[in-house]
């Protein structure tokens, strides 16, 4: 089973919605993902397996890899 993160532009910057509900608004699409991929994390008990998407101009979600998280060591 899915869980979607859908990554959409907002007139004050860009969001990620899930099960129907959207987050707070971010500065960059970066950060909205980065956002939605720490969210996934705080889920892992569920059986979803998490799915990213980003809106295109066209209108077509498409899928986007998720953000690694990079260790400072």
């Amino acid at each position: 089973m899915e869980k979607r993160f859908d990554i959409i532009p907002h007139e004050t910057g860009w969001i990620y919605v899930i099960d129907g509900q959207p987050s707070a608004s971010f500065p960059c699409y970066d950060l909205a993902l980065k956002a939605a991929s720490a969210h996934a994390d705080r889920e892992l008990e569920t059986l979803r397996r998490p799915i990213f998407r980003r809106l295109e101009v066209s209108g077509e979600m498409i899928p986007v890899t998720r953000p690694t998280h990079h260790h400072p060591w």
